[in-house]
């Protein structure tokens, strides 16, 4: 048992400590994640049941949500970065100084995504999707309800693009190389399972490309921009389509 015990020191003295962490953590906050951020333990935590029964839209549920993965995705990260490891957080994925090249490479995506996105939402699998706000009183949705949710949505990727790809490539990076963009796209992968397939199936390229361009820039903003304006253009004209812009 002691020579087991031994051997099992030896095999993890000679690991990235760091590269470890990360996947470690990585597990334990995406578990976090999917348990906690049910409207159900919302309930429970404040001794309601508004946010899973609620009466005029489902914000409230919403802003719990992007709450929990907000906690699990960039503050946790982030104290491990600068608390634990004393590092910068500019070197996760967090400089503004983004090469020129880049911005091309951000306007010919722009250009790409867009028509891409329109043909989506015109489907009946991301029309029943999106927008995740859910409106019940009549109110319309072009109005406070609906600013109030992208601002708190676009909060939501800035921890999912600082999460994947800045802490998991760049605590991945130097042990594993380019081979971190495609371990990070794992789970990035399989947090997209109950959506749309089309999404699903487009998130491995979306993982590894807007990782690449991270691991290559040393900045997620490219990332997070794009995937902003997909998204954002995604929730206007599945409205659209729906008829509930007017």
């Amino acid at each position: 048992m002691l020579e087991i015990l031994s051997q099992i020191k030896t095999d993890i003295s000679k690991l990235d400590r760091r590269a470890i962490a990360a996947l470690v953590y990585a597990a334990a906050g995406l578990t976090g994640i999917f348990y906690l951020k049910k409207p159900e333990v919302a309930d429970a935590f404040f001794g309601v049941n508004s946010f899973s029964n609620p009466a005029d839209n489902n914000l409230k549920s919403l802003v719990w949500w992007v709450g929990i993965v907000t906690i699990f995705y960039f503050i946790i990260p982030a104290a491990i970065v600068k608390f634990h490891w004393k590092a910068d957080l500019k070197d996760f994925g967090l400089q503004f100084s983004i090469e020129n090249g880049f911005w091309k490479v951000l306007a010919g995506c722009v250009a790409l995504m867009l028509p891409l996105t329109y043909l989506m939402s015109l489907t009946s699998g991301f029309a029943a999707k999106y927008p995740f706000l859910q409106i019940y009183n009549g109110e319309p949705y072009i109005g406070q309800t609906l600013l109030i949710w992208e601002l708190i949505y676009f909060l939501q990727f800035f921890g999912l693009e600082f999460f994947f790809r800045g802490f998991l490539v760049h605590s991945l990076k130097p042990s594993l190389g380019l081979y971190s963009i495609f371990v990070m796209t794992v789970p990035y992968c399989m947090i997209h399972f109950g959506k749309p397939p089309a999404e699903t199936i487009a998130a491995i390229v979306a993982g590894i490309f807007l990782g690449w361009l991270s691991y290559r820039n040393g900045s997620i903003w490219i990332g997070l921009i794009l995937h902003c304006t997909v998204a954002f253009s995604m929730d206007i004209l599945a409205l659209f389509n729906k008829g509930l812009l007017i």
